[in-house]
């Protein structure tokens, strides 16, 4: 379970970054074309502030997908920088739903709200395989 758990994770995490990525390059792009300003800033310090964020968020979501992919294909448990990783992750996650459920809607926080399932649910997967029944050891006979 934790195999399809992380590979479904990866995939979500790589697509909200492509996503993070062409909405930072959208916004920097209008920014330039329509030769914006704030007091008194330069429309190009604007653009590549406007660059800078979401392509931040994209990388650290990719570094992320790289480490729950690492974790996935080792079927291993992680070790502490990786946990330390997707709670942060996690909580971000958890920002960002309750954003996105102001600003845009239910589909956004629906995609969201799975990303951070996800990742609390790959930091309470345990570490070995599931518990199950016990084998029935038939005693042997005292010789």
């Amino acid at each position: 379970m934790r195999r399809w758990t992380a590979v479904s994770t990866v995939v979500l995490l790589v697509l909200e970054a492509l996503v993070s990525g062409l909405a930072g390059y959208l916004l920097g792009t209008a920014v330039t074309r329509q030769n914006m300003s704030l007091a008194g800033l330069r429309p190009g310090d604007m653009a590549v502030g406007a660059w800078a964020g979401p392509g931040l968020l994209a990388l650290f979501l990719l570094l992320t997908a790289a480490a729950v992919a690492r974790t996935g294909v080792r079927d291993r448990s992680m070790g502490r920088p990786t946990r330390i990783l997707l709670i942060v992750c996690a909580v971000l996650h958890g920002l960002l739903a309750a954003v996105l459920l102001a600003l845009s809607g239910a589909a956004a926080f629906a995609v969201t709200a799975l990303t951070l399932t996800l990742l609390v649910l790959l930091l309470f997967l345990p570490d070995g395989p599931l518990p199950g029944p016990a084998p029935d050891v038939a005693p042997t006979p005292a010789q």
